[in-house]
Parts: structure tokens; sequence; C-alpha cells
């Protein structure tokens, strides 16, 4: 995963997660947070390099309509138990830069894919459960994803914890897409490979501490395991990959 879609994927974690701490406030309306990262993602690829980079983060909110992390939607339902939301959102299935690997550079070009999305999130007095499926619309892949993440916030002292889990199935297009071998690009040390669809399982931790009423500061270790039609790839060498990120936001309004 690039390094700017892992962040994405870890932001989308952020605005609901500091929701539950009651701390947001609205402007007619609107509600923006601004802030900066910085993450380190390892990479899966043959001689992919792990990276550290900063990015910066936006989260906005008017009404129902949200750009959050790499999504943008509508909330079609929204109360104290249930949201039920449509919308877009990148697919972070796979590195569009294979972890920058020079093994891998004479490789065909990826393009990073975007899928029509519906999701439904439940908030319990044991956590919050979130099923989610996406399908790709930009003639990338022409894959689906099912996605189903249970989270479970609770304090300590001026700290929100979270820990997490969640399991993706991808179609076999998507896994193709990102860890496929065609037959034009085989060699006698990196032979043709069609992937079948798969399974990912991601644990994490996130924690949240506001700094004062506008500052918040954050940060995440994820971990993730991938199946076998993945490490199996021949432009594979892990069946796992870690990330860490922090970062800070400022509530503008």
């Amino acid at each position: 995963m690039t390094l700017t879609t892992r962040i994405f994927s870890c932001l989308l974690l952020i605005p609901g997660i500091a929701a539950a701490q009651s701390t947001s406030s609205e402007f007619d309306g609107h509600s923006l947070d601004i802030g900066l990262v910085a993450i380190s993602a390892s990479s899966v690829y043959r001689g992919g390099d792990m990276q550290t980079r900063a990015f910066p983060a936006i989260n906005y909110r008017y009404k129902r309509f949200f750009v959050e992390g790499n999504e943008l939607g509508f909330d079609l339902l929204g109360n104290d138990q249930w949201e039920v939301r449509v919308g877009l959102g990148t697919d972070l299935a796979g590195d569009v830069d294979r972890g920058d690997s020079d093994e891998l550079e004479d490789l065909p070009g990826l393009s990073l894919p975007v899928s029509a999305f519906v999701s439904a999130q439940y908030t319990s007095s044991i956590g919050q459960f979130r099923l989610a499926y996406g399908s790709e619309i930009n003639n990338k892949h022409e894959g689906d994803q099912l996605s189903f993440r249970y989270r479970a916030p609770f304090s300590q002292g001026r700290w929100l914890l979270v820990p997490s889990a969640e399991v993706t199935s991808h179609s076999d297009e998507v896994v193709d897409y990102f860890y496929g071998v065609g037959p034009a690009s085989a060699t006698p040390t990196r032979p043709a490979y069609q992937a079948d669809s798969e399974r990912v399982i991601q644990l994490g931790m996130t924690a949240i501490r506001p700094i004062n009423d506008r500052w918040t500061f954050f940060g995440n270790f994820s971990w993730q395991s991938l199946g076998d039609e993945i490490a199996d790839s021949p432009i594979v060498d892990d069946n796992d990959r870690l990330g860490l990120f922090v970062g800070v936001t400022w509530k503008v309004f």
C-alpha cells in the first residue's frame, strides 16, 4: 500500500472516533478539521522499501455530506445507533507504486482504482460494527470488496483508546490487479501468476488525546495479514505488513 493510501485508510478512523468524545462543533452545519500526519509503512513487494513521509489531512462535513480520509459521500441515515452511507472511495487493497521496487519497475504501471460504496454501521454498548461493500467504477480492475470491521473505543484518563479488527474479502480481479503477473511480464525468475479472490485481516490500535478545545493528537499502529493468494505471488516476499502513524488535527470550525 502506498504511503498516501495508507494515510487515507488510517484517517478514516479519526472522524468517527473523535465524534465519540463529543468535542466537535458546527458552524451553520459545517465542520472542518485540518492536520498533519507522519507515517511509516512497510512494503510486501520484492525489493520494496519502508517509507516515511508527512502528509496533510482534511476532514470536512456539511450536514449529511462528508469528506473523510479517502471517502466522499452522503449519510442516508444517522442516529445514535445506526449510520448508513453511500459514496466514493479509493481502493486500498494494494500499492500502485509496488513499494518503489527497482526489481519490479519493468511491470506495467498501476493507477489508483475508485470504488462506489455503501456501508452500514451499528454502535452498541460493546463497540461499533461496520459492514461495507465497494465496486470499482473507473475501469482499473472492475473488482469488488466486502469488509467487516469492529472497533471498541474506551477511555483511559484523557486518552481515547480504540482497538480494532477488520476482515476484507477482495475479488480475484482486485487481487490479480495488484499482485498478478501477466504473461508479457514473466521472466525466468518471475513466472506468470494469476491470483484468485482472497481475504486480508487487519488489527490495529488507535490512541486519541485532546490537547485543548481545538487541537487533538492521535496515533495508530496496524498489522495486516495477507492470504496465500497474495503471499504466493512471485512479486511478493512477505505475508504481512506493518504501519505506524502519528499526527495532530486542528478544528477550524
